[in-house]
């Protein structure tokens, strides 16, 4: 093959490696566009609209990163592209080059964020051979168990950790640190060349809406089956898409508590090792992110089985609206209560009061509201688009991230505790609980219009 030939290969596995996916293409012309403008504005005093197009631009490399390795197995074991080309090579020079740019993009802000602090020749060094340790593990987890691969940063952030009481960032410890880079990739380097899969591993993260509502539904099928009971009401089960006997409601807020026991324990060996107003705010974030996917599990549930409900119950329009409201409050309850009292159990006795009493019932109460209001927005969506479950995955998140930004420029939940300044959580919260009240206003003012025969299940 010929350099043109060899040139236009790259390029197409570089497309197709590093931007599988329309949203990542979307996020990517997205940054441009305000990197471009933030950059032209900088020059005249406004630099803020280039810290956001560079907080973006990290936020698309992660995402690019998180994709780089099932895209590589996905590649790799496609027998339609083993019989076109030998793809082995390419893919892993591709692969090695994208994260070495990485670890340069991430030194180099690094550095300039903070040039006292860190030294460019250091962090670069640290930062390659962390993110080699990511991506080699990623990519030789996921060829054997994929559902493993979610440890892999666990396993990453404990390795770190370990070397808390270590100076990592001594010049004397660069030449150890691209030793060991050199030999991960030696050896990632030896091992993809002498893998052969086995099946098609599929790239979950790169899969359309409607297959990944596909594979969602049938994890749901399985869970629902281990958590199956005697179910004690028709409607409240087919709204659910689970019994909702006792039995089964104390098997799954069981599950969801041991796991969030699971992640808290972790929580607890890290923020042992880091300042107490660090810890905070990093337990603050977790019970409220936490709370906000809880709500969001039993929406979606709901999302998904209310034209069920509809069609296999003698409910009017309006008493189907109170009704799911009713069933989504009580179950948001429900899954929250015993989950705080475990919590201030533990903050009281083993975290030694780290999140103060106001500050915490705060965090619940701001993932309350939350996921209040995402309650009604999803109904709006329901309403005005016949259930699309695509659009739900975009509008949810979007109002949430533009929510958590006025809360990182209030800084609410990791700024002043609100036990001492408060101004700026009282509007926050009161503005959001407006918010909620106007979304209920709206859904019932147009739930008469909802169209259950359109909804495309």
């Amino acid at each position: 093959m010929n350099a043109q030939g060899i040139l236009n290969q790259y390029w197409h596995l570089i497309l197709v490696m590093l931007l599988p996916a329309r949203y990542v293409k979307w996020l990517g012309v997205f940054t441009l566009a305000v990197l471009i403008p933030g950059a032209i504005l900088n020059f005249f005093g406004y630099s803020i609209v280039l810290h956001l197009g560079s907080a973006f631009s990290l936020l698309l490399i992660m995402m690019v990163g998180m994709l780089v390795p099932g895209q590589m197995l996905a590649l790799r074991s496609s027998k339609q592209f083993q019989y076109m080309a030998d793809l082995r090579y390419p893919l892993f020079f591709i692969a090695l080059g994208f994260w070495s740019l990485e670890s340069f993009w991430l030194s180099i802000t690094l550095t300039l964020l903070n040039p006292k602090e860190f030294s460019f020749y250091s962090i670069f060094a640290l930062t390659t051979m962390a993110l080699t340790c990511a991506a080699v593990l990623f990519a030789v987890v996921g060829s054997y168990i994929q559902t493993a691969q979610g440890f892999v940063p666990l396993f990453v952030w404990i390795l770190f950790l370990s070397a808390k009481n270590t100076d990592l960032l001594s010049v004397a410890n660069i030449g150890i640190y691209w030793l060991v880079t050199a030999l991960l990739w030696l050896g990632m380097f030896v091992w993809w060349v002498r893998w052969q899969p086995q099946k098609y591993l599929i790239n979950f993260m790169t899969l359309p809406a409607a297959e990944m509502q596909r594979q969602q539904a049938n994890n749901v099928q399985a869970i629902t089956n281990v958590f199956s009971a005697v179910p004690k009401t028709l409607a409240g089960s087919l709204l659910a898409g689970v019994s909702d006997g006792i039995q089964a409601w104390c098997k799954r807020e069981l599950g969801q508590l041991v796991f969030f026991l699971l992640l808290l324990m972790f929580m607890l060996y890290w923020a042992r090792q880091i300042p107490a107003n660090a810890a905070s705010m990093m337990v603050s974030i977790y019970v409220f992110i936490y709370i906000c996917i809880r709500g969001g599990i039993i929406f979606q549930s709901f999302f998904r089985n209310l034209y069920r409900l509809w069609i296999n119950s003698s409910y009017s329009r309006l008493e189907i609206l109170t009704y799911i409201e009713r069933r989504y409050f009580f179950m948001l309850v429900s899954s929250i209560v015993p989950v705080a009292l475990v919590f201030v159990l533990i903050n009281h006795y083993l975290l030694n009061d780290l999140l103060g009493l106001i500050k915490g019932a705060y965090v619940l109460f701001i993932g309350f509201l939350f996921s209040s209001l995402a309650f009604y927005v999803g109904l709006l969506v329901y309403i005005k688009s016949a259930a699309s479950f695509v659009l739900l995955n975009w509008i949810i998140p979007i109002v949430n991230l533009g929510l958590i930004g006025i809360m990182v420029y209030l800084n609410i939940l990791w700024g002043p505790n609100p036990a001492h300044e408060h101004a700026s959580y009282l509007w926050f919260s009161g503005a959001l609980l407006m918010l909620t009240l106007l979304g209920r206003v709206w859904v019932k003012s147009i739930w008469k219009s909802v169209n259950f025969y359109g909804v495309k299940n």
